[in-house]
């Protein structure tokens, strides 16, 4: 079966639970095997979080092992300097939360296995301790050790090292991380560290990475009782009808999804190539141009100039309508929102005397 969700730790026996144990939520070595051509399967707990989000070029895949024999799953893909650097990969909202009191960390079995320097990337342990899905998690650092042979090394991130952060900035700000409402996990590799400003590692070694991993759950080395997690893990698959869903779920797909959202951050890598190499600014209308006629030049040696013209006017007319449906978003909805949150913030602040939280440079 998929074993994605696992209940092993809810059959251990109290003699088991009274010395240092690991309590594993996610066994990862008893998933099916599957082609790395076809995605995860719909009942796949995870979902990946690449610096797509914020205008980087990374991607990344989390899904069983392609191998026969699969006692693992692999996070692969390729980090990108040019304008992000960082992939992740985070379980689904838990319908409940899980309640970690009694136990001192996370742990995760992990293998290394795309080169001989995993310590040329920063690895984050990321927890969130409430219901909401904004941008402020707990994070811990954590190293990965070079892979001896097929062997798992087991990695531990205590809870004392996790600390609130927005992106990888620090927020002092933040109250005490609450072990007992664990809402969500899930890692982060990056070339950004855990830092008061945005701090990157000197020599990050950006392209392919692979890492195989094979349990991942709650640990704890002290005497600690007859204690197990108050709930297993069970994702929120619920999702709310409403006119404004149904509405503006296809505008949004079709003006932010991660395929748009990649093609635009490959054009602003193409302008700053073009700035750093001639000196001036050349705009996303020429990178646009110079992009579509690459395209339509290569679609034409291979298919003809007739299936060139086609593809040419259609990328025309999507492009466009993208184009003029972005600028009335932002300017009917997203400006007034984010003007919204400057007055609430600034409310707290002045009129409250609330600490204000560190913002992203």
């Amino acid at each position: 079966t998929f074993a994605s969700i696992s209940t092993q730790a809810s059959a251990l026996s109290s003699s088991a639970l009274q010395t240092g144990l690991r309590v594993p939520l996610f066994d990862l070595s008893s998933s099916p095997a599957t082609s790395p051509a076809t995605s995860p399967p719909a009942s796949s707990p995870f979902e990946r979080i690449d610096d797509v989000i914020m205008g980087g070029v990374s991607s990344s895949r989390f899904e069983p092992s392609a191998a026969s024999a699969s006692d693992h799953w692999t996070f692969s893909g390729i980090l990108r300097n040019d304008g992000g650097g960082f992939c992740g990969w985070r379980t689904k909202a838990f319908e409940t939360p899980l309640n970690a009191n009694g136990f001192e960390g996370v742990y995760l079995k992990v293998r290394f296995t795309s080169d001989d320097e995993p310590e040329k990337r920063t690895y984050k342990l990321t927890v969130r301790d409430d219901q909401t899905r904004g941008e402020y998690v707990r994070q811990g650092m954590f190293r990965v050790p070079k892979a001896t042979g097929n062997q798992f090394s087991t990695v531990l991130v205590p809870f004392s090292s996790l600390v609130a952060v927005r992106g990888p900035v620090i927020n002092p700000n933040a109250p005490p991380f609450k072990k007992d409402t664990v809402f969500q996990i899930g890692m982060v590799i990056s070339k950004f560290k855990i830092a008061a400003s945005m701090e990157t590692i000197e020599d990050f070694r950006d392209g392919p990475f692979s890492m195989d991993i094979s349990e991942v759950g709650f640990y704890s080395e002290e005497n600690v009782g007859d204690v197990s997690p108050s709930t297993f893990p069970v994702m929120s698959n619920t999702t709310k009808s409403s006119f404004g869903r149904s509405v503006l779920g296809p505008v949004f797909k079709l003006v932010f999804s991660e395929k748009s959202r990649r093609r635009r951050a490959a054009l602003n890598v193409l302008v700053d190539r073009a700035e750093k190499k001639n000196g001036a600014k050349k705009g996303l209308g020429r990178a646009w141009l110079q992009s579509v006629s690459v395209s339509y030049r290569n679609r034409a040696r291979s298919r003809g100039y007739l299936s060139a013209a086609s593809t040419f006017a259609r990328r025309l007319v999507a492009d466009s309508v993208k184009f003029f449906l972005g600028k009335t978003l932002k300017l009917l909805v997203f400006y007034p929102i984010f003007a919204t949150f400057k007055l609430v913030k600034l409310f707290k602040v002045k009129v409250l005397g609330k600490a204000p939280v560190p913002e992203m440079k």
